[in-house]
């Protein structure tokens, strides 16, 4: 019996750790291009959270505003993974850093979280599956659009297959 550690039990894990991982892999990449930063930026970002509002229609003022945006993205999505349970049995904020921002591989993250292999994958699967609910409460606070993670259980999803959901 899968452990749920405080996921909403309508979550599929599986599927919505894939979508996540995706995610990861394609639109967290672009959001650091298009933002000009480098994960290392992440490491602490300052809180702006007044954002910007341009009212211009010009060509530069547009640009400007989608690096913004870009930018808040990528706030949002570090303060998702930063407010992510992390403790010695629920390693999620450690696992996930150290994954998407510090870049290592997953054999280096099991070994620092001190986990087997196979309990590792689980604890992964976990971390991914709470940073899809909790990114929802981070892009409200930054205004940005990110897609859906999360795939419920029993729900007909007419969103996309994996990589259709990407900006």
């Amino acid at each position: 019996m899968e452990e749920n550690v405080d996921l909403p039990i309508d979550i599929d894990q599986k599927l919505t750790a894939g979508r996540v991982r995706n995610f990861f892999k394609y639109n967290f990449t672009k959001y650091l291009i298009k933002a000009g930063y480098h994960r290392t930026d992440l490491s602490s970002p300052q809180l702006d959270l007044t954002g910007v509002a341009s009212h211009g229609k010009n060509s530069a003022e547009m640009k400007m505003a989608a690096i913004f945006e870009a930018q808040d993205k990528c706030k949002a999505i570090y303060e998702a993974i930063d407010h992510c349970s992390d403790s010695s049995r629920q390693p999620f904020r450690t696992i996930l850093k150290s994954l998407y921002i510090d870049g290592l591989e997953d054999w280096q993250v099991a070994l620092k979280v001190q986990y087997s292999d196979s309990r590792y994958s689980d604890l992964k699967r976990y971390a991914l599956c709470q940073f899809a609910d909790t990114i929802d409460t981070w892009k409200t606070v930054y205004d940005v659009s990110i897609p859906e993670l999360r795939i419920f259980k029993n729900r007909v999803d007419f969103g996309s297959k994996s990589g259709e959901d990407q900006i």
